[in-house]
């Protein structure tokens, strides 16, 4: 086997090996509330996996985002530290409201288990928390005033670990934070959320990595980087109006709705020459 072969092949299986880690990375993070200590060390530790491919497998169609470098920082921070804690502050004192004066008590559901078994919980929660964000984000690039706000996101010309979290706060907010905040006061199981929360945005954080790594059959599950630079090409696939993979943590989303687009030749996974 050639080194060109053996690269190819490091290439493919960084992915799922990755996802795994990271997986139990984050689980580990909430059972022992390392998150107390470093918070949110666990997407710091997934965005400086990212940059360390980024040197390894160099992509052909890399842009330079060193001009944007100050931006991309504080929006990061921004994003990742202060979005979250506001919307909470604003948006869960108004659904809590709803439970509390007209069922008389905090959560919705008097006890978790009208939820079903945990298993059924956790299921409910990966598919509700990435269906609602499939159709948000689609929103987001098809009214008007959302795509104002998500416009912002889409000036990048190269998705990179550095610019993962570049969003408008309000987008950000709308696309990341809601959901889970709806989910807070519904009334899952303490476990099944321990175990769901953490599988939820592996993929849509690792979907910004500029580096050159292969998707395989995982594309049409996951959303990849493979998958999601489609989504930021300068060109929209023709017959797909406003953009394509939308989804942000899976891809059957898409082929589901038909928004998927991912062009393969030779049984490599071609990628567009342009983002923007």
């Amino acid at each position: 086997m050639t080194n060109r072969a053996v690269f190819y092949a490091s290439s493919l299986m960084i992915v799922p090996a990755l996802f795994v880690a990271f997986y139990g990375v984050r689980f580990l993070g909430r059972v022992y509330a390392i998150d107390q200590w470093v918070p949110k060390w666990d997407t710091l530790l997934i965005l400086a996996t990212m940059v360390v491919l980024e040197r390894i497998y160099t992509y052909k169609y890399a842009v330079s985002q060193r001009s944007v470098q100050a931006r991309d920082v504080i929006s990061n921070v921004v994003n990742l530290y202060v979005t979250g804690a506001v919307t909470g502050m604003i948006v869960l004192p108004v659904l809590a409201f709803f439970p509390e004066h007209f069922l008389g008590r905090k959560l919705i559901l008097t006890s978790p288990e009208q939820l079903g078994p945990v298993w059924l919980q956790v299921l409910a929660i990966i598919l509700s928390v990435s269906l609602f964000r499939y159709w948000m984000h689609r929103l987001q690039h098809s009214v008007p005033f959302l795509w104002e706000l998500h416009s912002y996101h889409h000036r990048v010309t190269d998705i990179q670990a550095s610019n993962t979290y570049v969003s408008h706060p309000i987008d950000f907010a709308l696309r990341n934070s809601v959901i889970f905040l709806l989910l807070g006061v519904i009334g899952f199981s303490p476990f099944a959320l321990l175990i769901a929360v953490p599988a939820t945005n592996i993929s849509g954080t690792f979907s910004h990595c500029g580096g050159d790594v292969k998707g395989g059959l995982l594309n049409y599950l996951f959303v990849t980087p493979e998958v999601h630079r489609w989504h930021h090409s300068a060109k929209v696939p023709e017959g797909y109006g406003y953009s394509c993979n939308y989804g942000v943590e899976f891809s059957f989303w898409d082929i589901i709705f038909g928004t998927f687009y991912l062009p393969v030749k030779n049984g490599v996974a071609e990628q567009p020459e342009r983002i923007g």
